[in-house]
């Protein structure tokens, strides 16, 4: 008798707890950026704290954007120019049955490219189109986010420091 009166309080603490301990992670400018769930081309799971202490600009892009290629490829001239000044990583959303490396070797992309297979990371950002590009300060909180290209006198303020 008695656990049958159990089962609802029991029943509600195992229900919040789900409800509330899996809250899934959003972006937001000034706030902690989610984690990512993306891989390189090699397969290896690539996380956010790989990069703490730096600078980090995600760059999120679809292999059909040509606008996307032509930011990646502004980029990858800014990296080479500033090495030290920013971490980039080039996303890659789509899906886990593109063929990201025939693109990336048609496309000569030189930046570390990831892919988001499962879509995870895409949506925890809020990304609905590309290119949308965030950069993550040192301590790992979201500094910016830019849905389109980036402008050329922001990148060079973001490059130079």
């Amino acid at each position: 008798m008695r656990i049958k009166s159990l089962f609802p309080v029991l029943s509600a603490v195992v229900f919040s707890a789900i409800l509330f301990g899996c809250k899934e992670q959003t972006a937001e400018i000034g706030k902690q950026a989610p984690d990512i769930a993306v891989f390189d081309l090699q397969g290896n799971k690539t996380e956010l704290n790989q990069f703490h202490g730096k600078t980090l600009l995600m760059s999120f892009w679809s292999g059909n954007c040509g606008v996307c290629v032509a930011e990646l490829k502004s980029l990858e001239k800014m990296a080479a120019e500033y090495p030290d000044k920013v971490e980039i990583l080039a996303i890659n959303i789509d899906g886990e049955n593109a063929d990201t490396q025939a693109v990336v070797i048609k496309q000569k992309i030189g930046l570390p490219v990831l892919k988001d297979q499962m879509k995870i990371t895409g949506e925890r950002y809020g990304v609905t189109g590309t290119p949308t590009s965030f950069v993550i300060s040192p301590e790992g909180n979201i500094q910016a986010k830019y849905e389109g290209l980036i402008p050329e006198q922001t990148l060079q303020k973001l490059f130079k420091g």
